[in-house]
């Protein structure tokens, strides 16, 4: 019990995190009260960056866009985690994993979307990730307890996620190809269509 009481202290007055999910495999930087600080780790498009706790000034640019976007962040403690979105026009909608990814049922229906659980509109202002909400696929655990609920947050342009219930559009969310959304979408909804 000491232990455990021991690493929930060390991570509460630790450092949180920041995330920031690029479009079409973009780099980003980014600077942390005048200093760039360099990512913590990487998967796929989406990069962390720890920070300390308290009020920061942050500058993000995302190489892809050319884009420059300013926060004033508050990290309350080792526990916190926010999303900074890299473009205007980049919101966020977040999946329930939990019976799409682990449910022995979840190989019948390859054709149904994981449900949408909430739509983040962009804006301008940092994103709380809520708990048990990972930003990959590949992030996602390979198991979880029964009781366990696990979360996607996936990017997609503004103007789709004002029509967040279109099947079609959630499928696209969830695929390989959910960038195209950014550059080509009309390409990409023609070739879903067919």
């Amino acid at each position: 019990m000491g232990t455990a009481l021991a690493s929930l202290a060390f991570r509460y007055f630790g450092n949180g995190t920041l995330h920031v999910v690029t479009v079409g495999g973009g780099a980003v930087e980014l600077v942390v009260d005048g200093l760039p600080t360099r990512e913590r780790s990487r998967e796929d498009d989406h990069f962390n960056f720890e920070v300390s706790r308290g009020h920061h000034e942050v500058k993000l640019t995302d190489s892809t866009s050319g884009t420059v976007t300013a926060y004033s962040v508050d990290v309350a403690n080792g526990f916190s985690e926010i999303l900074l979105p890299t473009r205007k026009d980049q919101c966020f909608l977040r999946f329930d994993m939990t019976d799409a990814a682990y449910s022995r049922q979840s190989a019948r229906r390859k054709d149904q979307s994981p449900p949408l659980e909430d739509t983040y509109p962009n804006t301008g202002e940092p994103i709380t990730v809520p708990t048990h909400t990972y930003l990959t696929f590949g992030e996602l655990p390979d198991e979880i307890t029964s009781k366990q609920r696990v979360y996607l947050l996936r990017d997609m342009p503004c103007a789709f996620t004002v029509d967040g219930a279109n099947p079609r559009l959630l499928r696209l969310a969830l695929s390989e190809r959910a960038d195209e959304l950014f550059t080509n979408p009309d390409a990409l909804v023609n070739d879903d269509q067919e």
